[in-house]
């Protein structure tokens, strides 16, 4: 899906748009390439609120309180999530990064629910989104279809509510 069609809901994109500057370091680094529709949009959005309800990471967000860093909300998630499936397995039947193709979150809601991206299956199949909202779901929509479709209100998870919009929040690093 082209980013132009979001322009209309959430506005002009305000950051660079430079995937290979923002990208090229953490994959290299976790041998993970990622989706090129998200990360075209995390490049061309930054990170921010969409919906005053949902906070997508950046791999450049500034450190501390100034930006959501992607691999912080890796390690945290990673690390809590790790600690849940170990005491009770059965509400968490998705293994989550650094386990060995673990889900990668990618934002989180204001009420605490993570929205991963879900790698490839064996025999092909594309990234898809997997949510936890106290169950998991798991969605069989790229990036961007995931997204748009949550906007317009067509999924039956209330993820994103009201009227679409996105607010930069934090600084990226340069």
């Amino acid at each position: 899906m082209e980013l132009s069609r979001f322009r209309e809901l959430l506005g002009e994109p305000a950051v660079n748009g430079d995937v290979e500057l923002d990208w090229r370091a953490l994959e290299d680094r976790t041998g993970i390439e990622l989706p090129d529709d998200y990360k075209r949009f995390v490049s061309a959005y930054g990170s921010g609120c969409l919906n005053d309800q949902l906070y997508l990471f950046h791999p450049r967000g500034a450190d501390g309180g100034d930006g959501l860093r992607l691999e912080y909300l890796w390690a945290d998630a990673g690390s809590a999530y790790a600690h849940l499936s170990r005491n009770v397995p059965d509400l968490y039947p998705y293994a989550v990064y650094p386990a060995v193709d673990g889900c990668l979150p990618i934002a989180r809601s204001s009420s605490g629910n993570c929205v991963f991206l879900s790698p490839p299956k064996a025999g092909g199949q594309d990234w898809s989104i997997v949510i936890d909202m106290g169950e998991w779901v798991e969605v069989s929509l790229s990036f961007t279809d995931f997204l748009w479709t949550a906007l317009q209100g067509g999924l039956d998870i209330p993820i994103l509510e009201d009227e679409p919009s996105f607010e930069p929040v934090g600084a990226l690093e340069l």
